[in-house]
């Protein structure tokens, strides 16, 4: 779900001193359009890291029917088919899938997505993380950490981010990790790539921007830390800290 909003209350010429148009911000604001632009069309045609590349799991199998008296259950990713295709026109990742588990009255969700090395660059991922995706449903953000610390078997994962949000009467926690070659991504306050996000990756990566890239989401009405001691949810952090979060490394901040 996305939106655009466009106004502007300003005439096309800005007009400045004695009344005298400005002509030098349309030279500047076209030579700036220029830039983005060249830049854009570098990453869309870049090289890529092909560290892992060909690496492709099947999701489906990866995450098990039941754990420790947790039945699963997979969810669509969208109410009805056509949008389910739009999502995955959207995201353009090669494997996919939303698993809920229950157990009594609890449950919680695991979203994991997967892109081989040359599909996606990791700030287009970016832009669809919950701190976008779920506000823009109609989700308010009241709590974050962008440095969310946990161990699993004695050992420190990599450092996911969490959030909470409300809907009404509905809560959910969310903690997630954007892995980007095996290395977990840290976000900057905002929780999204920032305006020069496609400058800054230019700088820091040059034209290799779509490495290997793994997605790993876990959402629940009840606390993480309530569900952390669960034997069901240790075993799937078992299962998904392979995939990036239990290396224990980081990339740069977004």
């Amino acid at each position: 779900m996305t939106g655009l909003e466009i106004s502007s209350s300003e005439p096309a010429t800005v007009r400045v001193g004695r009344g005298k148009p400005c002509r030098h911000s349309g030279v500047l604001l076209g030579g700036l359009a220029l830039l983005l632009g060249l830049i854009f069309g570098l990453q869309q045609f870049s090289h890529w890291d092909a560290r892992g590349a060909g690496r492709l799991l099947s999701l489906a199998e990866h995450l098990p029917s039941s754990v420790s008296g947790w039945r699963g259950e997979d969810r669509p990713m969208a109410n009805t088919e056509a949008l389910a295709g739009m999502v995955k026109e959207v995201l353009n990742y090669d494997d996919a899938i939303l698993r809920t588990y229950h157990r009594n009255n609890q449950e919680f969700s695991v979203f994991l997505a997967y892109w081989q090395a040359g599909k996606m660059p990791a700030r287009t991922v970016a832009f669809h993380i919950p701190d976008k995706c779920w506000v823009a449903a109609g989700w308010v953000r009241v709590a974050a950490d962008y440095d969310y610390r946990r161990e699993w078997g004695n050992r420190p994962l990599a450092p996911a981010q969490y959030r909470e949000f409300v809907d009404g009467t509905m809560r959910q926690h969310v903690i997630y990790w954007h892995i980007y070659n095996g290395q977990a991504i840290r976000y900057n306050p905002n929780g999204s790539p920032s305006d020069l996000s496609m400058l800054t990756d230019l700088l820091r990566r040059g034209l290799r921007q779509k490495g290997e890239q793994y997605f790993i989401r876990i959402a629940s009405a009840s606390p993480i830390e309530t569900l952390w001691a669960e034997a069901g949810f240790q075993d799937i952090l078992e299962l998904i800290a392979p995939l990036g979060p239990g290396l224990n490394s980081t990339v740069e901040q977004f």
